[in-house]
């Protein structure tokens, strides 16, 4: 499974979203998730990496954003 569909998985499972209606370029704010949501999704994604993303680089516009912040935060780990 590659990292969008992980966050995928994680908004499905911590939001009740269907899996269906998740698009990598939709706008995170039309799967109901406000400034809060995405706090808390932001959260579950480092819990799930295991990486720290600074809140300051968490503003991402949609789903694919998303991943990619996190493929690169992944990838300064290793």
């Amino acid at each position: 499974m590659n990292t969008i569909e992980q966050i995928q998985q994680l908004i499905v499972e911590k939001f009740g979203v269907k899996a269906d209606e998740i698009q990598a370029e939709r706008a995170l704010s039309e799967y109901g998730l406000d400034s809060l949501g995405q706090i808390e999704l932001l959260f579950a994604i480092e819990e799930h990496f295991a990486v720290s993303i600074p809140e300051e680089e968490a503003h991402v516009a949609n789903l694919q954003e998303l991943a990619d912040l996190v493929d690169r935060y992944m990838a300064v780990k290793q």
